[in-house]
């Protein structure tokens, strides 16, 4: 009784929740990339945490984050970001849409069988592109607090694309109906595409083409092959072809554009943490980029000057 009491308030609640993490995950994102001189040691652990890879070459001298400052795992742990993310996705889909559950709103169950199907399209695909051609150099490293946080992170990307009215049910279905055998109460695709807006499906139209450009990134990234030289040049080379001729980042921009999709189809466009989660993947992914632009500048002297690290011709 205390447990489903607990899950009930949960519920309730969820929605101020999720809006904090997201708003202090974007503040502290924010904060790292701004050189604002009476915030150099919070943002230095920012980055410190941010490290990953190559990057580790950028860590600040700075020990700013204490004892943690030096726990690292190794890089090939981002596998288990999207293990859990479309387990639980999967798992969220269940819930809503297992005979027996509550009911949601007929066009809002049309947008959250949507959203869901293509979340699961995205972590389907990364969990194989990091467990198959991506593979990490030897002894590539992580922060382990960026390893926590990417768990807590893939854990909350389903949830906070959901309207909140879906937050009462799904802790009600925790606390009541987990052990039930289910179905989905989904007929057809057609069932999902008559029932949402066309502005629904012109967000699944930019997360697919976000796939599709952070998809062809990555191949050639695992194309790339190992070269003489220093030991961070027998890991890493310069990336050509295809958008790695504008930006030093593409797959970090097809991560943007994958986003900015869920954001148009959570909701209708209408869900604050959707765009707020948007917000933090922006500025986090500005500071990833910039970073390994730095890292590529420092590394190769005849790396293509005009090349920006995010936003073609921007950033």
């Amino acid at each position: 009784m205390v447990f489903q009491q607990a899950l009930a308030l949960l519920g309730r609640h969820f929605e101020l929740l999720l809006l904090l993490y997201w708003g202090l995950a974007t503040f502290a994102s924010t904060v790292a990339l701004l050189p604002v001189p009476w915030t150099s040691r919070f943002r230095a652990a920012v980055q410190l945490s941010a490290c990953r890879g190559k990057l580790m070459d950028l860590r600040p001298a700075t020990r700013a984050l204490g004892p943690l400052s030096d726990w690292t795992v190794p890089q090939a742990w981002f596998s288990h970001f999207y293990a859990l993310g479309a387990t639980w996705n999967a798992a969220v889909a269940w819930m809503l849409f297992a005979p027996g559950s509550a009911p949601l709103p007929e066009g809002q169950r049309a947008s959250v069988a949507l959203v869901l199907a293509l979340l699961q399209v995205h972590l389907c695909r990364r969990w194989a592109e990091t467990v198959g051609p991506l593979t990490y150099p030897p002894g590539a490293r992580m922060h382990g607090i960026a390893y926590v946080f990417g768990m807590s992170y893939y854990f909350l990307v389903s949830l906070s694309v959901l309207p909140p009215a879906t937050y009462p049910a799904l802790t009600a279905q925790a606390a009541q109906r987990l052990s039930l055998p289910a179905q989905p109460r989904l007929s057809h695709p057609g069932w999902v595409l008559e029932r949402v807006s066309w502005l629904q499906l012109a967000g699944a139209a930019v997360f697919l083409l976000g796939n599709a450009l952070q998809c062809h990134s990555h191949w050639l990234l695992a194309r790339l092959g190992r070269r003489g030289g220093s030991r961070a040049k027998q890991a890493y080379k310069i990336p050509r072809g295809g958008a790695f001729e504008l930006v030093s980042c593409p797959h970090y921009l097809g991560e943007v554009v994958i986003y900015a999709g869920l954001a148009l189809v959570a909701g209708g466009g209408r869900r604050a943490t959707a765009w707020l989660m948007l917000l933090w993947v922006v500025t986090n992914l500005s500071l990833a980029a910039g970073m390994t632009h730095r890292w590529y500048r420092e590394h190769f002297k005849s790396y293509p000057r005009r090349r920006r690290a995010l936003f073609p011709f921007v950033f």
